[in-house]
């Protein structure tokens, strides 16, 4: 193999990896660089993002989840396929569920009078068990999340 074939499959694999593991789509889907969905909000109290953000993820079907300090979670049960895929046949036919859960974080911005809302989204198997395996969703699957923290946003102008 001539080494200009070499370089040129090299850099197309290269390429193809990088495309795959989402590397440089921060700007393509909104969020800011590092995180998985995000949105800036100005003028707005956190205690007002966090109320605005439980009426938006409400309205699609998401309840509370275990939180922790400075974070808010919401989570709701998974499609039934997803429940097959992750758990497998006999599973689900046993009852096992899986949900789809999402952290949020209300993140102070220089200056004082912004904030991120930033979110990572997860599959959870066996939720609430004692030995849950929660599962991080990768960037290329944030688009419905970005959509939801736009809502937050919208609903807060």
């Amino acid at each position: 193999m001539s080494s200009i074939l070499r370089i040129s499959l090299f850099s197309g694999v290269t390429c193809l990896w990088l495309l795959l593991s989402g590397a440089g789509c921060g700007s393509l889907g909104g969020a800011a660089s590092g995180t998985f969905a995000s949105v800036t909000i100005e003028n707005r109290s956190p205690q007002e993002i966090a109320v605005a953000a439980a009426k938006v993820f409400g309205a699609e079907g998401y309840m509370d989840g275990p939180s922790r300090a400075g974070q808010l979670v919401f989570q709701k049960a998974a499609s039934r396929a997803t429940t097959l895929s992750q758990s497998g046949l006999y599973a689900t036919q046993q009852g096992a569920q899986t949900v789809n859960r999402v952290k949020l974080e209300i993140v102070p911005l220089s200056g004082g009078s912004s904030y991120r809302l930033q979110c990572q989204a997860y599959i959870v198997r066996d939720a609430g068990a004692l030995l849950e395996d929660e599962v991080r969703l990768s960037g290329l699957r944030s688009g419905p999340y970005q959509s939801l923290l736009n809502k937050v946003k919208k609903q807060l102008k």
